[in-house]
């Protein structure tokens, strides 16, 4: 089950914007969008939401949004600047969780076949209605195929855009695919703790982490072209790694 944390970015823009009598800005945007801002227990509006003629120094924060957990923190505003604040909401728990659902929006995708976690989508392939969570895109196009993870949102649309060819090429990664590693090696030889992903497997030691493209392998650090990625409950990792790694079972059996 993927777990959402507040993240917050606080960066000062380089242009400093107009201002009078000590006054700064602040530019709030959420994921999702639409959640309400309070500053000072004072109800500003709506994100994406631009506040100005705030007083320089540390102010409060909450943002709330019909089914995500409410969200409070202090900030700092400077005279003359605008401070971004960037968060990514935690959504409730209810007992039909596991019925939310999403939106996906594949773009750039005219004559290819999409997958999602294996199974085909009808196109056209915008607008589709997606289980909220982690999920494997499959994208195949002639003899080219690509994959990476996605991340779908209750009540969100996730816009996904294609390159012109097969390649999902968000730095590079369509150039490698991502298997389950459970096909090629038992379950009881790996455990997932978090993030974090660890196999002993025949003399093989591998440690990585989801989301994340460096591990390391026998105690030597690599870097990976796609990072590994949760579905559910089950691992997938990089067809290299896995290709690697089964490379060297067989080479120390016989």
């Amino acid at each position: 089950m993927a777990l959402f944390v507040l993240i917050l970015l606080l960066a000062t823009m380089s242009a400093p914007v107009r201002s009078a009598g000590g006054h700064g800005s602040v530019f709030v945007t959420t994921l999702p969008p639409g959640a309400t801002v309070w500053m000072d227990g004072s109800y500003m509006g709506e994100t994406p939401l631009f506040v100005d003629g705030l007083d320089g120094g540390r102010h409060s924060m909450t943002l709330t949004h019909s089914g995500w957990q409410p969200q409070s923190t202090g900030i700092d505003v400077t005279v003359g600047r605008v401070t971004a604040v960037s968060a990514v909401l935690t959504a409730n728990q209810p007992t039909h969780t596991n019925n939310a659902k999403g939106v996906l929006s594949v773009r750039g995708a005219n004559g290819a076949r999409v997958f999602v976690d294996g199974v085909a989508m009808q196109e056209p392939y915008e607008s589709q209605p997606v289980k909220s969570g982690d999920h494997i895109l499959l994208v195949v196009r002639g003899n080219d195929r690509a994959t990476r993870s996605i991340r779908i949102y209750p009540g969100t649309t996730t816009t996904v855009s294609l390159a012109p060819r097969s390649a999902l090429t968000t730095g590079g990664e369509g150039e490698d695919m991502l298997a389950a590693l459970a096909d090629y090696v038992p379950a009881n030889d790996f455990t997932v703790s978090g993030d974090e992903i660890t196999v002993h497997y025949k003399g093989i030691e591998l440690e990585c982490a989801v989301g994340s493209r460096t591990y390391l392998l026998n105690g030597k650090p690599g870097t990976l072209s796609v990072a590994p990625a949760m579905v559910g409950d089950k691992p997938y990792l990089p067809m290299s790694l896995l290709t690697r790694i089964t490379t060297q079972v067989k080479s120390a059996t016989h």
